[in-house]
């Protein structure tokens, strides 16, 4: 299929805007925020439904309280979202009401998807304010979240909304105009990749810059959203949103930004959620043969884990990498990290002398709670 056959299909749009875009100098700009309402009101006059992704809480709390320069610690930021979320969301309430779109905020902090029951609540509201035709506005709960548990920016946090809700489309705006073969602003010979098939090693290793004073992800969060959302069979475009209208260049057929096809093989619901909404408590790493063993999808075996990092418990999502120290797979483990030091390396006969001939799993990760990030896999629902 071709880019603008996959995007006039597209019914379900998520549009992610970065704070560069909103905020100049920590101030949000009003006229702004018209802009965007009304590109978003003529895609939704079209018959999509669309769901928006906000960053920008943490300046309006600047701005109100005439601060003008960022802290890194967390309880500063922490206390600037607080100060600023409500300001943003009276702001987006004013201008969507002007042209009679109702708005909701939805605040996501990343146990409110760890939890299976919790992940499936979360998609039944999102579908039920998309039948009432409002228009949901997503950001971080950023006032509870520590370090260890946040999304980290809210490009990751758009592509796990777009898989959650089964979206077809992920629009990032940001103020660059997509993925280049270099850095643009350090490499005049810099070529702007207007479409990637497949994310790829080569393809991450472009995208190795942060973000700006104000934003939060640079393009190697990008990259890493869109492998999230191309996994879960969504096309991703990233463009330069100085100008909202873009959103409309971009249902008329032109090809601005990277286009980044969903894979045709996709991940199941249940899969996603392991893969995108889970939180890993630690990781294993696993030699050659293992890696090989995973990518005949066979389950993970103890004779195969070189090493155990991090405090975990039977039950918990845990990464698996190799001995180059990358992602390999991510999944549910059948032993608690103690146990796992003491059957690390042992063939399935020499376990029991470990158990004493107690019935166990052999498994250390089933292969029907493994999700593996280098190789697709088909979804059936």
């Amino acid at each position: 299929m071709k880019r603008i056959d996959f995007i006039e299909n597209s019914q379900v749009i998520v549009i992610k805007v970065g704070s560069s875009l909103l905020v100049k100098n920590f101030v949000l700009e009003t006229s702004r925020l018209e802009k965007l309402a009304q590109n978003i009101h003529q895609l939704r006059q079209s018959g999509k439904k669309v769901i928006l992704v906000t960053s920008g809480a943490m300046a309006c709390g600047m701005s109100r309280l005439g601060l003008n320069r960022k802290k890194g610690d967390i309880p500063f930021k922490q206390a600037m979202a607080a100060v600023g979320q409500g300001i943003l969301m009276q702001n987006y309430c004013q201008v969507f009401s002007q042209i009679g779109i109702p708005v909701a905020q939805i605040l996501l902090a990343p146990e409110d998807v760890h939890n299976r029951h919790k992940y499936l609540n979360a998609r039944n509201t999102f579908q039920t304010l998309l039948d009432l035709n409002v228009l949901p506005i997503v950001n971080e709960n950023d006032t509870v979240a520590i370090a260890e548990l946040k999304f980290g920016d809210n490009d990751r946090l758009s592509a796990l909304v777009a898989s959650l809700i089964n979206a077809q489309l992920l629009i990032i705006l940001s103020d660059t105009e997509g993925l280049f073969t270099a850095y643009p602003k350090k490499n005049s010979n810099a070529i702007l990749i207007k479409e990637v098939e497949r994310i790829d090693e080569n393809i991450e290793k472009m995208a190795g810059r942060e973000g700006s004073s104000i934003s939060t992800g640079g393009m190697k969060s990008k990259i890493m959203a869109s492998r999230m959302a191309t996994f879960s069979g969504i096309g991703v475009i990233l463009a330069l949103g100085k100008d909202f209208s873009i959103i409309q260049r971009i249902f008329a057929g032109e090809e601005v930004g990277t286009f980044f096809y969903p894979q045709t093989k996709i991940l199941k619901n249940r899969k996603r959620w392991i893969a995108f909404g889970m939180m890993t408590r630690g990781r294993v790493v696993i030699d050659e043969g293992a890696n090989l063993a995973l990518m005949r999808n066979k389950s993970l075996l103890p004779a195969g884990i070189k090493g155990i990092e991090g405090v975990f418990d039977a039950g918990d999502c845990i990464e698996v990498v190799n001995e180059e120290g990358r992602a390999v797979a991510k999944g549910l483990v059948n032993f608690s990290s103690d146990e796992l030091k003491k059957i690390r390396g042992l063939h399935t006969t020499e376990l029991q002398e470990v158990f004493l001939n107690q019935e166990i799993n052999i498994e250390v990760i089933h292969v029907d709670n493994l999700v593996l990030f280098n190789r697709e896999e088909k979804d059936n629902g």
